[in-house]
């Protein structure tokens, strides 16, 4: 018996090992910068679990939100009420925002042609996705509202990769079928210590949701 389980244990190890390599391989293109935004991170930052992902961490994170993108994709068209929260940091920086706030979150009023948020909002509109700027930050509070008055329910999330995978999780734990797309470019204040646009696929989108 204790053989086996070593056997075993030396497998699961194997596979981690080749998981972890093969990911790398893969996923560092886009991860490029993780490495030096840890060097640059400040003292007071380095508590915060989001912001000191680390490499290997953000290659895990893609992982399950392709996964879970996969295997939820279904049940989140299926649902009868489907919401999609969309962060404040894709809006157009140039001019004030002039969302205005909805039922449950802030709403996009389409004042410029170029923000991510009105072009997100207005494709997931046509496929009968709720969109909403994500400003609350007790998101298991409003999850659970709204899984309470919406019992057939899909949502649709936005954000940075730690960010998203987490609340993906939190989905799932609340009985929520959870899709999602990780920021392209995340230029949130911070990471960057000022807020910059920030920025994600339209095209990915549209297959997502399509």
């Amino acid at each position: 018996m204790r053989f086996k389980k070593g056997l075993a244990l030396a497998w699961d190890d194997a596979l981690i090992a080749y998981i972890r390599k093969k990911l790398y391989e893969a996923l560092h293109p886009y991860t490029r910068g993780v490495k030096e935004h840890l060097r640059s991170v400040p003292l007071s930052q380095r508590f915060d679990k989001t912001i000191r992902t680390r490499e290997e961490g953000y290659h895990f994170h893609m992982l399950e939100i392709e996964l879970v993108n996969r295997i939820y994709g279904d049940a989140f068209k299926k649902s009868s009420y489907k919401v999609a929260l969309l962060p404040h940091c894709l809006r157009d920086f140039r001019p004030q925002c002039s969302s205005v706030s909805g039922d449950i979150e802030n709403v996009c009023r389409g004042c410029t042609e170029d923000c991510f948020i009105r072009v997100g909002s207005a494709l997931l509109t046509k496929y009968g996705i709720q969109p909403y700027i994500s400003i609350t930050i007790d998101q298991e509070k409003l999850f659970r509202r709204l899984k309470a008055k919406h019992p057939s329910i899909g949502a649709l999330g936005i954000a940075c990769i730690p960010e998203l995978a987490r609340a993906m999780r939190l989905c799932i734990k609340i009985g929520i079928p959870p899709v999602g797309i990780p920021l392209s470019a995340n230029r949130c204040a911070r990471w960057m210590k000022q807020a910059f646009e920030s920025s994600f696929s339209i095209e990915e989108l549209q297959k997502l949701v399509g």
